[in-house]
């Protein structure tokens, strides 16, 4: 979820929502944000106490696609589709699924379901949703994902049929959480652009609801009992946002947070030493990565991409600054998402034949002499306050910059202002955090790589727009079989290399704490890609 934008997700989903940089929290709702929870503090049984590493200013994930945003949302909200912890489709509000031709799919509802307000689920529902997000204008987070639905239609009490104008292999991960959360059709035309806001909140059919919001402070969700998942274990969830990492272990060993999502590398063996806590690792499958403006000088000049893709040490940063919990990004997805796409050695052999800019000064000072800015620049990179490893990263790519002339000032942002940047595509270098919310190596490719007028801004972060590039990844989507799909999304990673709009930092891996009272036996990449606060339980 970017989580990014998970943005797809900024994640970004803007997420990336997935592999999520959330803190669980206690009794902190009296708190600044950088101020030190109580100690001594006692859990209740019934309520999951959990801090948040950056702020939201909107509950509406469609609006404000981060990481954060589909943490909160997806407690309370759900799709069509699922995704399982390894990573596949699984029923949602669907119960079942069919793709009647290359255009056409069609879901048939799962009986019995309601809101959290009480109405029933229908059809209708589904359509409205759909529909903020396909209907010709729409300019939401998720409009990318539904450029190719020609209509939506309600076509019986319990299905729903969605017809697209071209065949696209990879629409089946459209309806999923990370671009679709369903609410009423009601609560859509009477709540309009105050979805999301402190006044209109949002509504679902998830096992909780949100009786309080207040941007940049706090968020409470309460039980919704009637979820058609059964009973989930906690009455009431308290978000808090504190940033301050070490504030967040303090109310860790104070005994005011239940969880802590995304604890920092260099931190973990703090965390670790605290009793009774429970440190869990897994890789997230996210990417971070840099991201040059091509349409904007002096970026749009290769030689000074390929100077600062030079200029970056990233085996040393996953050393010293992620301490080994991580991978070396030597392309957009991680080699583990391409399961039923490519086999594991036609993967390895692909990987390999994508061109790489290693660490190299000398040759950054070389390619930087051929550019139309031999003697250097100043740029500013910008990095949200919920990353602070990707700060980390960035001063040491500084340091190494300036040695070749190019002076880059590193600011931390708060993430909604991060995101903001992102989606308007202002910098001329800019650094992307996404996160998987789909097992489809699709999923980051065709966000960062596809060119084209589809957006006022062109459709990806470097403004990037190859002809060659954009045709294989039209013809990606079009096709059917998996194998001719692999082939041409890897032929489009290899083309677009040479551009350099993107230097690939790292695969991330992400260190999640359970503290004393609390802990889940179900923990993995997608975890937090639906309801994962049913998955956490009291310790007997």
């Amino acid at each position: 979820m970017a989580d990014a934008p998970i943005a797809r997700r900024s994640f970004l989903r803007s997420t990336a929502v997935a592999g999520a940089l959330i803190a669980f929290s206690g009794t902190l709702s009296a708190c600044s944000s950088d101020e030190a929870p109580k100690p001594g503090a006692t859990r209740t049984a019934d309520v999951l106490r959990v801090a948040l590493p950056s702020s939201i200013s909107s509950l509406d994930a469609s609006k404000e696609a981060g990481i954060m945003n589909y943490v909160v949302a997806l407690l309370c909200q759900e799709a069509l589709v699922g995704v399982g912890q390894d990573g596949s489709l699984q029923p949602s509000l669907a119960e079942s699924w069919t793709r009647k031709d290359n255009t056409t799919y069609v879901y048939k509802l799962r009986a019995g379901v309601t809101f959290s307000d009480g109405s029933a689920l229908t059809a209708e529902d589904v359509v409205a949703s759909l529909d903020l997000h396909a209907k010709k204008g729409s300019a939401t987070a998720f409009a990318y994902a539904y450029a190719n639905v020609d209509s939506v239609e309600a076509t019986g009490a319990d299905e729903v049929t969605i017809k697209l104008k071209q065949p696209d292999a990879s629409f089946s991960w459209t309806p999923s959480p990370g671009t679709l959360l369903v609410m009423s059709k009601k609560f859509i035309e009477s709540t309009g652009e105050n979805i999301g806001t402190p006044a209109g909140k949002i509504l679902g059919t998830g096992p909780y609801k949100v009786v309080d919001f207040a941007p940049d402070s706090h968020v409470t969700l309460e039980r919704n009992d009637a979820w058609w998942g059964g009973k989930a274990p906690f009455r009431q969830i308290k978000f808090d946002f504190i940033p301050e990492e070490s504030t967040r272990l303090l109310a860790m060993r104070s005994g005011s947070i239940d969880v802590a999502l995304n604890v920092p590398a260099e931190q973990i063996d703090q965390w670790k030493g605290v009793s009774g806590v429970d440190v869990r690792a897994a890789a997230d499958r996210s990417l971070v990565t840099l991201a040059f403006n091509t349409s904007k000088k002096p970026w749009n000049d290769i030689h000074v991409r390929k100077a600062v893709a030079h200029a970056i040490d990233r085996e040393g940063i996953v050393k010293s600054v992620l301490r080994g919990h991580g991978q070396v990004a030597v392309s957009i997805p991680d080699p583990v998402q391409w399961g039923g796409v490519l086999g594991e050695a036609e993967v390895q052999s692909l990987y390999t034949s994508i061109p790489q800019y290693g660490f190299d000064l000398a040759k950054a000072k070389a390619e930087l002499a051929q550019s139309a800015t031999p003697q250097g620049f100043s740029d500013v990179l910008t990095y949200p306050s919920s990353g602070p490893q990707i700060g980390r990263a960035a001063l040491t790519l500084a340091q190494n910059l300036k040695t070749i002339g190019i002076n880059l000032e590193v600011k931390e942002v708060p993430l909604e202002q991060w995101i903001a940047e992102l989606g308007n595509h202002s910098g001329g270098i800019a650094v992307g955090w996404y996160f998987a919310t789909t097992g489809d190596p699709s999923e980051y490719i065709q966000q960062l790589l596809h060119g084209g007028a589809a957006g006022k801004n062109g459709t990806n972060i470097a403004e990037y727009d190859n002809a060659e590039v954009t045709k294989l990844l039209d013809d990606a989507k079009a096709g059917t079989d998996d194998a001719a799909r692999g082939k041409l999304l890897g032929e489009a990673l290899v083309r677009s290399a040479a551009d350099v709009p993107y230097q690939p930092l790292w695969w991330g891996e992400a260190a999640t704490a359970f503290g004393p009272g609390v802990t889940t036996g179900d923990f993995g990449p997608y975890f937090f890609v639906g309801p994962w606060a049913a998955k956490v339980t009291v310790r007997s």
